[in-house]
């Protein structure tokens, strides 16, 4: 059975140990969750105040696993698990840039990752990743939403 916990807190301890994401000056608030949800049409900045970003949501539980039988006693299982990314800024040109560097360091975290070196530290590795964004205004500012998802391995012993 798959420890979502574990896995939501190594993927944020990964993420908080790189001297770039770790800094507060690049980054303020790394959660495991995502807040709340909306049953409005206003699309908001996923429900983090603006004293808060740039802020990153650790979603370990994003969307279904896959599973695989491996070697006795052992199960292969993929799970899809996303670094949400949320930054805030009055220019659109100059928020979407500070907004990419924000991406690109967590697509870096996530490719150093990759191999069973440089592992999660619960015995799981990324397999792949991909990003998608949208950006919104919301009054006199601009607001940049990517979802990184990263096809996480992990070897459960049952």
């Amino acid at each position: 059975m798959t420890d979502y916990t574990a896995l939501g807190n190594a993927v944020k301890a990964t993420l908080q140990n790189d001297s770039w994401l770790g800094n507060p000056s690049n980054v303020k608030t790394v959660e495991t969750h995502k807040r709340g949800f909306s049953i409005q049409d206003e699309k908001d900045a996923q429900f983090f105040s603006p004293f808060e970003l740039p802020a990153i949501a650790v979603v370990s539980n994003a969307e279904g696993k896959q599973q695989e039988p491996g070697a006795t006693n052992e199960i292969r299982e993929t799970i899809p698990t996303q670094a949400i990314a949320i930054t805030r800024h009055r220019n659109p040109q100059s928020g979407l840039t500070a907004h990419h560097t924000l991406i690109a360091n967590i697509e870096r975290v996530f490719d150093m990752q990759k191999t069973s070196i440089n592992d999660l530290g619960i015995g799981g590795f990324v397999r792949e990743v991909s990003t998608g964004e949208e950006q919104f205004k919301k009054g006199d500012y601009y607001y940049f939403i990517s979802t990184t998802t990263a096809q996480i391995e992990l070897t459960v012993n049952f």
